[in-house]
């Protein structure tokens, strides 16, 4: 069995306990608990933690793949997230560091988290290309990078139309190695976001999940955010629908986010979130 820290870089994990059929499963990311899942509706995340058991186990899925071997988890004290925060070992009871990218559901759901398996596109592709320049001048920047960071393909509703989801980020004055500009670094023409493009209607869409467009205009007002790193996490299903969701990560200045996603009536809900301060 892989290393749980080494396995992939973002994934999910199935969480499982000795318990009835009718409980709350819950959904941990790193060593948040998010919420959870019950008959296919989501539940709160105090109300996952008030039914949560320790030494629950674990199996660790990926974006592809179910990946065999088992941990167990127990309920901690809170840390830097507002969340219920859960520590992880080895079934043989060897300490298991989790990395803060893998996201975790229980074994006992009854369904197929990986119902249909996302297809990574090549982040050179042209048309996504000609897609990201195109979103970013309705976002009022014309003149920068394209720089496409990921790029998914993938049946979020199981209706036999795929959906393209396209992360992107781009900071000229970002020194090598980091991932955000310095406080006042920011330049025209800089961005980062989350595109989620569907088709509607037998049109094509672009829907804005999340992002920061840095525009002359802006920059000129002297208030602005600072620019967050976003990525997509995981793609499952995970409460039971058939339908699957999305798991966004945010990194920004001296915190941290993870949000699920998805589509309800072919609009875009945000049905769980956790956020965590540095």
């Amino acid at each position: 069995m892989r290393n749980l820290t080494t396995f992939l870089l973002f994934g999910v994990i199935f969480v499982s306990t000795i318990s009835a059929q009718n409980s709350v499963v819950p959904i941990v990311y790193g060593e948040t608990l998010l919420g959870g899942a019950h008959n296919g509706k989501w539940v709160t995340a105090e109300q996952t933690e008030r039914q949560f058991k320790d030494k629950t186990e674990f199996k660790l899925i990926g974006f592809t793949e179910i990946e065999l071997g088992v941990f167990v988890g127990t309920k901690a004290e809170r840390g830097v997230c507002e969340n219920a925060r859960i520590t992880f070992a080895k079934l043989d009871g060897e300490a298991e560091d989790n990395d803060e990218q893998n996201l975790m559901l229980g074994t006992f759901a009854d369904w197929d988290p990986l119902p249909r398996i996302p297809k990574k596109i090549a982040l050179s592709n042209k048309a996504n290309h000609k897609i990201v320049a195109d979103f970013l001048k309705t976002n009022g920047i014309s003149i920068t990078k394209i720089n496409i960071t990921q790029a998914f393909r993938i049946d979020l509703e199981s209706d036999g139309k795929d959906e393209i989801i396209i992360t992107g980020i781009y900071l000229k004055k970002a020194k090598k190695g980091e991932e955000i500009a310095a406080d006042g670094q920011q330049s025209a023409g800089d961005y980062s976001f989350i595109l989620l493009r569907k088709t509607v209607k037998g049109k094509p869409q672009n829907i804005l999940i999340e992002g920061d467009f840095y525009t002359s205009k802006l920059l000129r007002s002297g208030e602005y955010p600072m620019p967050s790193v976003r990525e997509i996490a995981a793609i499952a299903d995970l409460n039971g629908d058939g339908k699957m969701e999305f798991v966004l990560r945010e990194i920004y200045y001296e915190g941290n986010r993870t949000a699920v996603f998805e589509i309800k009536n072919g609009k875009l809900v945000k049905v769980l979130e956790s956020e965590c301060s540095v």
